[in-house]
């Protein structure tokens, strides 16, 4: 978005050169058209690529998990509701009369079992994090907010002192439910800007209130 703007906003000059584009660029910092971005603390920037590893592990580990359900289904085996301890076991019973095709499923299992591993230590690492945490600890007293919810917030607000405002907050999430517009309050849609794994952390706790 704000590539497009600066875009526009050169493409106004009569001969595009390396000064007026310079020029330009001074004008619009002049005018307020640029906005200081956060640079977020390198302990939270750490936490970030620590939650967006679990949430990739984990989408990874159900994407077998459904793939080998659609596998078997097409030779009529229903693996049917099944926690994910006992996931592997399941298949197992499944195939028991079935040894080819059980050649087939068992490099999946494996996959999944690796991928089920590594994101169980990443989850681990999270509560060890949440559990020094005095911030995380006050954010999961709300109904509803757990672990992840709690330092997926703390990560991404990073320093509360840049928000002049609580009101602040939600835009900055890409949650703006309604806009101000000619003094009058418009139902709008939320803009779906920035930070997509805390919205939908946030929408989720939201659903578990009722």
């Amino acid at each position: 978005m704000m590539r497009t703007i600066v875009a526009a906003f050169l493409k106004a000059q009569v001969n595009k050169t390396d000064r007026n584009d310079a020029r330009g660029i001074a004008q619009m910092m002049r005018v307020n058209l640029f906005r200081p971005v956060h640079v977020k603390t390198l302990r939270n920037q750490k936490r970030r690529a620590l939650l967006t590893a679990r949430k990739l592990l984990k989408e990874k580990a159900l994407a077998f998990e459904n793939d080998i359900r659609g596998l078997l289904r097409n030779f009529g085996l229903k693996v049917g509701m099944i926690g994910v301890g006992k996931f592997e076991e399941r298949i197992h019973d499944l195939l028991e009369a079935l040894p080819d095709l059980q050649e087939i499923i068992t490099p999946l299992l494996d996959a999944r079992r690796k991928l089920r591993e590594e994101f169980s230590k990443l989850h681990r690492q999270l509560l060890d994090i949440v559990r020094d945490d005095e911030v995380c600890h006050r954010l999961m007293t709300i109904p509803g907010v757990g672990p992840v919810t709690s330092l997926a917030f703390v990560c991404t607000i990073d320093v509360s002192a840049r928000f002049v405002t609580s009101r602040a907050v939600g835009p900055s999430l890409g949650l703006t439910p309604v806009i101000n517009q000619s003094r009058v309050l418009v139902p709008h849609r939320i803009s779906l800007k920035n930070v997509i794994i805390l919205r939908t952390l946030i929408s989720n706790s939201s659903f578990m209130l009722g």
